[in-house]
């Protein structure tokens, strides 16, 4: 189970005994068994939603920008790359960033944040990509 303000929301590792895949595209924070569960995986599908001045700025009700940025809401940028870089390690290779709003953010900043967060931890050998919705994004092949 993950926090979030659907109906019982989900995230999934799923391996074959030797590769393990993470995917966490709705979360509203990050726990201690979420870290726990992505840390062992070498890619990794992660929600970075939004980009917190973006949502702040924009025309979107109180309400809404509240349950977004709550507990139970969506991971900004900042979040999703504070997650990357407290699970990053040698067995990490892939990120795909994912879920990104369309009103709220840009593809650009999302990456820019969570690369320059591993490049800061000497995290050089972890590839962070981007998942979209209109497109096919790049595959990933275990090494």
């Amino acid at each position: 189970m993950v926090p979030h303000d659907a109906s019982e929301p989900v995230g999934f590792v799923v391996g074959d005994g030797t590769t393990r895949i993470g995917i966490a595209t709705d979360l509203g924070c990050v726990t201690h068994l979420i870290r726990e569960r992505l840390r062992p995986c070498r890619a990794i599908v992660l929600e970075a939603n939004h980009d917190v001045d973006m949502l702040q700025n924009s025309d979107r009700p109180w309400q809404l920008k509240q349950r977004i940025l709550g507990r139970q809401g969506h991971l900004s940028n900042e979040t999703a790359a504070d997650l990357i870089a407290e699970i990053a390690g040698p067995g990490l290779e892939q990120i795909f960033l994912a879920h990104l709003s369309a009103e709220c953010n840009r593809a650009e900043l999302a990456l820019k944040t969570a690369v320059q967060r591993l490049e800061k931890l000497g995290h050089h050998h972890i590839r962070v990509s981007m998942s979209y919705r209109e497109q096919i994004s790049e595959v990933w092949q275990a090494l």
